[in-house]
């Protein structure tokens, strides 16, 4: 028995696999490895009889003598190389198959020789530095960006193929990359998948709770009519796949009060051809309202309003001829048979679902600007993904954008609920199944949400910071504090006095040399105890949300910076 060898490969290259006389091309995708094989057989054979087969013309006339290996085909490509010619009986215990390379031969052999098997097994990594880099950068003022060629392929694949049905709901279309499949190519999936579910359930068998709310999830989208039954057989026209199985797990969202489980699809998942569904899409371009922007637009309104577009990537149709690329297997009953299913909405976990989402928004906006333009401009400018945050100087014109924006919104499918807002006039109309709570504004517990990460009590009218405290202090690695502090979510910068004192902590390890995985040295070690002892202190933070803005008054604006040695801020 040989030993385990692991390697590590980050680069794939297309390839085309040719028959001798160029009638039969495959194209593909392989995996360069530093190393694939040792030679092989590991002994030249030579009890065999060449004449017996002479008449054969084989793929590799020297197969019994030991050479390099320069490629392993997976089962993918078998089917494809394989075309008709069997025989049985060769030498005596051999048989050939007939190949586009010529004749193969398998077989049991009188003499023991090594054998060796391949696995590829595909690894996710996010890099803490990205992450770090990213961590700094979330405070930076967004740049312009500008369209690229593949962000105008989108664009003009969106207005050209996007339809609307009679009930008012959008289709749209998967945008494919030119590519596809010529170049680059899907190969089968559905093993990989099958294997993910199956993990999946035994992980959840122990917590019946968790079991029940993923199977109940995952039954809904039958229900709601948003994936149906397909085949059990993968789509292949001309040896190329033109189906994608979508391997899915849950994700428990504790503080939510509506969705508990979430379930994930991953078209990041390899299939067997070394290409995702993700690689052979266009992403699209980023489309959504900046952050902050959002946020600080909505503290300038006295009265305002907030509202979830519910399951809106799920109101939002594939094309029929798309939809086999968005399958996944569910088991409807546990004693039942895993099933093969497609989604026919646009799917959470596809590259290109952002940007479909956020198109078919603005493109409702477009569609209402003539009769309902109150929801347009809140559409357009005070959306972020499915999170609507409005609002208005008086009672009577926010009732009223609210009115244009719920009429427009469910035009096209899209329902708008968990409505929060700041004075109950602003609620009256609205029933109670599209409340946030039924005791909104009549309790301060009930009255408090999470709004695009930030918490807001909306009886006190005021943003809020909760705490969970952070365990093991007294022993810590650079991986655990990074860890720790990305947590602490401040879009706005209002922590930035204590966050400081975190990222100048974080520069002084780099510094240090710290490993990751490596506990800190006894006087980081003390900054970092003392600083998350003041955290307790963030909990007592209140900020009001309007900032006193009156249209047609006169107003100032001050603004205040400051440097140190360390940092500066503005």
């Amino acid at each position: 028995m040989g030993g385990r060898t692991v390697q590590k490969a980050d680069k794939v290259c297309s390839i085309t696999i040719c028959s001798p006389d160029l009638n039969i091309k495959i194209a593909t995708n392989a995996i360069i490895l530093p190393q694939l094989t040792q030679f092989l057989p590991t002994f030249k054979v030579s009890y065999i009889d060449l004449k017996e087969y002479s008449t054969l013309s084989l793929a590799d006339p020297n197969c019994f003598a030991p050479a390099k290996i320069d490629m392993v085909l997976g089962s993918d490509i078998l089917p494809q190389i394989l075309i008709p010619g069997l025989k049985t009986n060769v030498a005596g215990s051999l048989i050939a198959q007939n190949t586009i390379f010529g004749w193969i031969l398998s077989g049991p052999l009188k003499e023991q020789i090594s054998t060796f098997s391949t696995q590829v097994v595909e690894t996710q990594k996010e890099f803490l530095e990205d992450l770090l880099k990213r961590f700094w950068e979330q405070e930076e003022v967004p740049s312009a960006s500008s369209l690229k060629d593949d962000d105008l392929i989108c664009e003009e694949l969106y207005k050209s193929t996007t339809i609307r049905r009679n009930d008012g709901r959008y289709v749209v279309k998967l945008p494919f990359k030119d590519s596809f499949p010529n170049s680059i190519a899907l190969g089968h999936s559905r093993p990989a998948a099958q294997q993910q579910y199956l993990s999946v359930e035994r992980s959840i068998k122990k917590k019946p709770e968790l079991r029940t709310t993923y199977s109940n999830v995952l039954a809904e989208y039958l229900t709601l009519d948003h994936m149906e039954p397909t085949t059990p057989r993968e789509i292949i026209r001309d040896g190329k796949y033109f189906s994608f199985y979508l391997p899915h797990h849950a994700v428990l969202k504790p503080d939510s009060k509506t969705t508990k489980v979430r379930v994930v699809f991953n078209a990041s998942k390899r299939s067997h051809s070394g290409i995702s569904l993700n690689d052979v899409l266009h992403t699209g371009p980023v489309l959504q309202n900046d952050l902050m922007v959002v946020i600080l637009n909505w503290r300038l309104y006295k009265y305002v309003f907030n509202g979830d577009i519910e399951k809106m990537y799920r109101q939002i149709y594939v094309h029929k001829e798309d939809q086999d690329f968005q399958r996944i297997l569910f088991r409807q009953f546990p004693q039942g048979q895993v099933e093969d299913f497609k989604l026919k909405t646009v799917t959470f976990g596809v590259n290109c679902a952002p940007y479909l989402a956020i198109r078919t928004l603005q493109q409702l906006a477009e569609d209402c600007k003539a009769e309902l333009p109150l929801a347009t401009n809140v559409l357009l400018r005070e959306t972020y993904v499915d999170d609507i945050l409005s609002g208005g100087h008086n009672i009577q014109s926010i009732r009223e954008t609210m009115t244009q924006l719920i009429e427009a919104l469910k035009s096209a499918g899209f329902p708008l609920k968990k409505m929060t807002a700041n004075h109950p006039e602003i609620l009256e109309s609205i029933p109670e199944s599209d409340l946030l709570d039924a005791d909104f504004l009549k309790f301060h517990d009930s009255s408090s949400t999470k709004t695009l990460g930030v918490r807001w009590n909306a009886l006190e009218d005021s943003f809020f910071y909760s705490y969970n405290p952070i365990s093991d202090a007294h022993s810590a690695t650079k991986r655990y504090i990074l860890s720790s502090v990305a947590k602490l979510f401040d879009p706005a910068g209002w922590l930035s006095p204590i966050m400081i004192v975190a990222k100048t902590l974080l520069q002084e390890l780099w510094m240090e040399g710290t490993d990751w995985d490596e506990h800190v040295k006894p006087g980081s070690l003390l900054k970092w105890k003392s600083f998350t002892e003041d955290l307790s202190a963030i909990g007592d933070i209140k900020i009001p949300r309007w900032v006193k803005f009156t249209p047609n008054v006169p107003t100032q604006i001050h603004g205040f910076s400051d440097a140190s040695e360390k940092a500066y801020c503005a």
